[in-house]
């Protein structure tokens, strides 16, 4: 009989659906049991029932008796927010790679979910908390911080360096040794060519700062 480690997802949303389906894997060794979604209100059609609210987690973890979680929200604020309210309770955030991906970086933080068809290049490192979508690819040494959203199909140069909280939408790519700052949005399909500052959105082909 294999012994699998239970994990409850945070998110019942479509991102957290997405998550329970990339648990079917092996991942860093384990296979993972799903106890059921934590959210603020219970939702149909799910493969695993809501068990929960976050503001309850004293008795869900009595109840159910896991020892991993896995963040599937996708702001990235809120999933911040949520991380720093679970430190007390000493719990594991497994790394949740899809069985697709081709990484040859060894340096990716907790709680860090990469979909399918995603390639990672060499010395690369992925920070706490963060998304790579489906089909990203990133040249070598590129470093990415915590609670980053990475979206489908986006591309990032050798030494591309992106801060924390940082959302990269669909389809859009960076040049190398370009520095992307904290709390960046960067829209869908545009062309980075230069540095961005903290704080900032941009969008367009090449990029350019939102008036």
């Amino acid at each position: 009989m294999i012994n699998k480690e239970k994990v409850a997802i945070f998110g019942a949303g479509g991102f957290g659906r997405e998550v329970y389906h990339l648990l079917a894997d092996c991942i860093d060794g384990l296979l993972y049991d799903c106890v059921g979604f934590i959210d603020c209100e219970d939702k149909l059609g799910l493969p695993v029932p809501v068990i929960g609210h976050e503001n309850n987690m004293d008795q869900l973890l009595e109840d159910y008796q896991f020892s991993n979680c896995v963040l599937a929200l996708g702001d990235v604020h809120k999933r911040k927010e949520v991380s720093r309210k679970l430190v007390k309770y000493s719990l594991k955030f497994p790394k949740i790679i899809g069985s697709s991906v081709k990484c040859y970086s060894k340096d990716i933080a907790e709680g860090v979910i990469i979909y399918p068809a995603t390639v990672i290049m060499n010395d690369c490192k992925i920070g706490r908390f963060t998304l790579l979508n489906s089909g990203v690819t990133l040249g070598h040494d590129v470093v990415i911080g915590d609670f980053c959203n990475i979206n489908p199909g986006v591309n990032l140069a050798g030494r591309v360096t992106v801060g924390d909280s940082t959302f990269i939408g669909i389809g859009a790519s960076v040049k190398e040794n370009v520095t992307i700052g904290k709390n960046v949005i960067i829209g869908a399909g545009s062309v980075v060519l230069n540095n961005v500052l903290d704080n900032t959105m941009v969008y367009g082909i090449p990029a350019k700062a939102a008036l």
